[in-house]
């Protein structure tokens, strides 16, 4: 607790009344404006009491009593100038507030050590903060942080619900950078990168916009002055109306877990609950119809797909699900059956989900013209063949490298339905997030 030290200092002016200050180091007045600057946590108070020398002993003797009932009663209640105390979990918090660049610290960066800050202070880094675009995890310390300091906040004037409709109407910019390097048995080696910045915004308070600028996929070896053209891959505007949530404009569309499809799409996109419904040109102009719902039934999160290719007549409907087998692990299933008029064909997989290793191990088994064209086994690095089918092991890694940063290791070892081999595929990918 800090010590309260009184101090009692004559002053005279020539043809001045004589006044007599009282000093009180250590707290700042009650009702001190929440808009006051803070500074450092030890703040000097002035009394000021004037009587001249007619001031009688007696009242200054209440005048220091008073002081000192207040200076040391006040660590009693929740004083918002104490100091948060060395080893309180909030400097942990802050510096890791710091480390990512969301807040600043002291010369060294950091707020260990033996500087500590008030509650005051500790409340106004929170609140700067808070209107800084922030990720999930930036997210949940914020709202940790704001809810141990919500009283000071509160004075301050600072309501977190209007520093976050603050931050809604601001636009957005993030991004994410990926590197893949895929080895193939039979066809060698091969890598690619893609980057690509995101801004989104607040229109007004039922629409939002987004937009994408990407570089697609560009080879290692690629021609930059021809292969290497930046685009903008989604454009698109969200509104409320009627009831739904609908998006109009080049979005992203992924089925299920991708393998029935995860592409762009151009057209119009609307939400009720659990249920979604496309209706739009792909990139090859091919017109599709799509519907998919997503539902629990027990344990167990569910989602059926249909998707409806106007141009070409093919249709395409499965459901893939999920549950908790035992402790971290998961099952998981998937089916989808694809008509093409004289051929049709059936999918299915099956597997494991190891949550805490992040290991999966699936078994596919796609018989021949059964792969929908925009599933995210076509094309790419590792693209498998469609008029013949095939069927075998699938395993994926997935790891946390670092705050953002995450790697995913794909091995394949896939046969035709007629039992030819096609060689063991290893597909790594990194993936950075800003």
């Amino acid at each position: 607790m800090r010590q309260a030290r009184i101090e009692n200092k004559p002053c005279r002016e020539e043809g001045a009344i004589e006044e007599t200050w009282i000093f009180i180091r250590g707290y700042p007045p009650a009702g001190r404006p929440p808009d006051m600057p803070v500074s450092t946590p030890a703040k000097e108070n002035i009394y000021k009491f004037q009587g001249g020398s007619r001031m009688n002993k007696k009242l200054l003797r209440v005048a220091v009593a008073t002081a000192l009932t207040v200076a040391f009663a006040v660590p009693a209640f929740a004083n918002p100038f104490s100091d948060v105390p060395a080893k309180h979990w909030a400097y942990d918090a802050v510096n890791q507030l710091a480390q990512d660049g969301v807040v600043t610290g002291y010369d060294d960066g950091t707020f260990k050590g033996d500087k500590t800050v008030s509650r005051y202070e500790m409340a106004s880094i929170v609140a700067s903060a808070m209107q800084k675009d922030l990720n999930s995890d930036q997210k949940q310390i914020i709202d940790q942080l704001s809810e141990e300091f919500a009283a000071e906040l509160d004075e301050m004037g600072i309501k977190v619900a209007s520093l976050e409709k603050k931050v809604d109407n601001l636009v957005k910019i993030s991004g994410d950078a990926r590197v893949r390097y895929a080895a193939h048995e039979d066809a060698g080696n091969d890598a690619d990168f893609r980057a690509r910045v995101t801004f989104n915004g607040k229109i007004n308070d039922n629409a939002a916009f987004n937009a994408r600028i990407s570089t697609g996929n560009t080879k290692y070896n690629a021609d930059y002055t021809k292969d290497n053209q930046i685009k903008i891959d989604t454009a698109n505007v969200t509104f409320d109306a009627l009831g739904l949530t609908n998006t109009i404009g080049r979005q992203d569309i992924k089925l299920g877990n991708g393998s029935l499809m995860d592409d762009q799409i151009t057209g119009i996109a609307s939400n009720l609950g659990g249920l979604k419904v496309f209706a739009g040109n792909m990139k090859d102009q091919n017109r599709l119809y799509i519907g998919e719902y997503g539902f629990k039934l027990g344990g167990a999160d569910i989602t059926a797909d249909y998707v409806k290719n106007d141009t070409t007549g093919d249709d395409t409907y499965g459901a893939n699900v999920s549950f908790a087998l035992a402790n971290n692990v998961t099952a998981l299933g998937e089916y989808y059956k694809t008509d093409r008029g004289l051929i049709d064909g059936d999918a299915i997989a099956y597997g494991l989900k190891f949550n805490k290793l992040g290991l999966t191990a699936l078994y596919r088994d796609v018989e021949d013209g059964a792969l929908p064209q925009y599933s995210d086994m076509v094309g790419g690095l590792l693209p498998v063949a469609n008029n013949s089918g095939f069927k075998g092991l699938e395993v994926q890694y997935d790891r946390a490298l670092a705050k953002n940063t995450a790697l995913s290791v794909k091995y394949q070892d896939f046969k035709t339905q007629d039992g030819t081999d096609l060689g063991a595929r290893t597909l790594a990918t990194v993936n950075v997030k800003f």
